[in-house]
């Protein structure tokens, strides 16, 4: 695979927390064309909900066409297609580590 064809690198990071059983998640989203960064804080989601919170966030900062965060009518948005529909453009690199790690990931 050709590291050319991405647009976008995510870095996610993400914590478990024991006591609670709750999943926490920050992401941190390079775009290659300029090099600008975009933070999404340390929340709560488990599973792939840094998918959706990065996808979420690009589309609301424009960087990608804000068609693919229209609501849709079961709730859902249809951000999670603009990478299907795309050549798969994001490299998405995840970590589960500690809760520093995760709250300083989303910090600018």
């Amino acid at each position: 695979m050709s590291k050319a064809k991405y647009k976008f690198t995510a870095n996610a990071a993400r914590w478990f927390d024991k006591v609670n059983g709750n999943t926490y998640h920050s992401v941190r989203i390079i775009r290659h064309s300029d090099g600008a960064i975009l933070c999404c804080q340390f929340q709560y989601g488990y599973g792939d909900q840094y998918r959706y919170t990065a996808l979420d966030a690009m589309a609301r900062a424009g960087w990608i066409p804000a068609r693919y965060n229209e609501p849709q009518p079961h709730g859902g948005t249809y951000c999670m297609a603009y990478e299907r529909e795309n050549d798969y453009p994001i490299l998405w690199n995840v970590s589960d580590g500690l809760k520093r790690d995760c709250v300083a990931n989303g910090e600018v």
